[in-house]
């Protein structure tokens, strides 16, 4: 008994120098630890995502309240915490790059509105993140040129950042609608010399990329629409006439019946002109452009007379064979020309006794 006793302190002295506890008991703290954290629930560990992702969006000037509100909705729609942290993560990401971010948590709220399954809604929003980070690239580029600080007037300022996310916000739409970067950089690069030295806000240049889109496909070869939306802007047109013109666009071609790429060069025209945008966009929507003569506006696509020409489907004309006149409604057939008397004509299909056919001779009838 003595010696167990007289071994404890020799234990003790080994084991608890300086108060520390016994190696064997730190090994089983953190075996304690680790097997938690395999056994930590899902929904725990995805909810310390969220609130993870929630503080680095507060700290990057995310839009916080509208980020609570995906998660709230992700909830409700009964996805787990970790499917509402992989959602917001796109919108955390720009915000760390100093791009605007609302616009992606704005198409997160509409796909859990829609009731989009995560598995489809991800890749969407990866792809506007995607764009969006191309058009922070391409925004920032234009905007530092020499040319542009003096379209925009920001040659003694930086463009105000809310104007500067408008230009991308813009730019990412259009390519989301697969508007190819060249075009939309074409446009952007030639428009300073193109509207000469006057000044182009950045809202209305923002405006005339959104534009893009929209015009009707017939129109859309990158030159006639990049001259469109340039006489547009340096004809002073505001951005709600400028969002109108591919409705007007469109109307036009269903009135006139003329190619769409017609109209939008007349247009253009017009507009280089002097045509202001109420004249404009109305003579549009009535399906003719200002300073177009008449008879080129109602010109038809194909010429008079050919769009239901004689024999078509096969069917013979009228007068060219003694059969019968073909006709649409079974009942009478087209009125006979000017040089056959109509008053003597049988209502009939076949030609009377006095009336010869229309392929035979206008002697005697043979004897045969």
């Amino acid at each position: 008994m003595a010696s167990a006793q007289s071994n404890e302190p020799m234990i003790d002295s080994v084991f608890n120098t300086g108060g520390l506890r016994p190696p064997w008991k730190w090994t089983w703290g953190l075996v304690g630890v680790l097997l938690c954290a395999l056994v930590l629930p899902a929904s725990v560990q995805g909810q310390s995502a969220v609130e993870s992702l929630m503080a680095e969006g507060r700290a990057a000037g995310a839009d916080v309240e509208r980020m609570r509100v995906v998660v709230s909705r992700a909830e409700n729609a009964g996805l787990s915490s970790q499917q509402a942290a992989t959602l917001l993560q796109p919108a955390v990401s720009l915000a760390k790059r100093d791009l605007p971010a609302t616009p992606l948590l704005n198409k997160t709220l509409e796909g859990l509105a829609k009731q989009v399954p995560p598995a489809r809604m991800t890749p969407v929003l990866q792809e506007l993140r995607t764009h969006t980070e191309e058009a922070g690239t391409l925004i920032s580029s234009w905007t530092k040129k020499k040319k542009t600080k003096a379209l925009l007037d920001t040659e003694d300022n930086s463009l105000p950042r809310a104007e500067r996310d408008q230009l991308i916000v813009s730019v990412a739409e259009a390519r989301q609608q697969n508007v190819p970067v060249p075009n939309i950089e074409t446009f952007l690069n030639k428009l300073p010399d193109a509207v000469g030295s006057r000044s182009v806000s950045a809202n209305e240049v923002a405006v005339a990329v959104s534009v893009m889109p929209d015009l009707p496909a017939a129109a859309s070869p990158p030159a006639t629409s990049r001259a469109l939306l340039t006489a547009a802007l340096n004809a002073d047109y505001d951005p709600e006439s400028l969002r109108q013109l591919p409705g007007a666009l469109e109307r036009a071609q269903q009135v006139s019946d003329r190619p769409t790429v017609s109209i939008a060069k007349s247009a253009t025209r017009a507009i280089q002109k002097g045509i202001p945008a109420p004249k404009m966009l109305r003579s549009l929507f009535q399906g003719t452009v200002p300073g177009t003569p008449p008879a080129v506006q109602n010109a038809p696509s194909s010429p008079p007379g050919q769009r239901n020409p004689p024999g078509r489907d096969g069917r013979p004309a009228p007068g060219s064979s003694p059969g019968s006149l073909p006709s649409d409604g079974g009942g009478q057939g087209p009125p006979p020309s000017g040089d056959q008397p109509s008053g003597d004509q049988p209502s009939g299909d076949q030609p009377s006794g006095d009336q010869p056919g229309g392929d035979q001779p206008s002697g005697p009838p043979s004897n045969n």
